[in-house]
């Protein structure tokens, strides 16, 4: 478990992105670049009492989808959200404004 996790906005995030590898020898790969972000739906905390919150700790889709306080907000940019997911396009940008080099 990783301790001090990059966040977004607050949020524990992973990515899911696409490749397409050609060749293993030499090494050729082309990363789709409309991937995106999965968030969780409870902002990120180590206090003990939101240790077993799996809306705090995991950032399955189909698990915050169930989450009825849902605070995962982190856009009003209806092109970006989409339940508990944001474009990879707003992801690198918003860590892009916290100085993330992401290029």
């Amino acid at each position: 478990y990783v301790m001090r996790p990059l966040l977004l906005e607050g949020y524990k995030f992973d990515l899911r992105l696409y490749v397409l590898v050609t060749s293993f020898k030499p090494l050729e790969a082309f990363l789709y670049r409309r991937g995106f972000a999965r968030l969780s739906s409870e902002p990120y905390s180590t206090d003990q009492s939101t240790l077993e919150n799996r809306f705090v700790h995991l950032t399955n889709s189909s698990v915050n989808k169930f989450n009825p306080t849902s605070h995962s907000d982190v856009t009003n940019d209806p092109k970006a959200r989409g339940g508990s997911k944001v474009t990879l396009e707003f992801c690198w940008e918003r860590l892009r404004q916290r100085g993330v080099d992401v290029d």
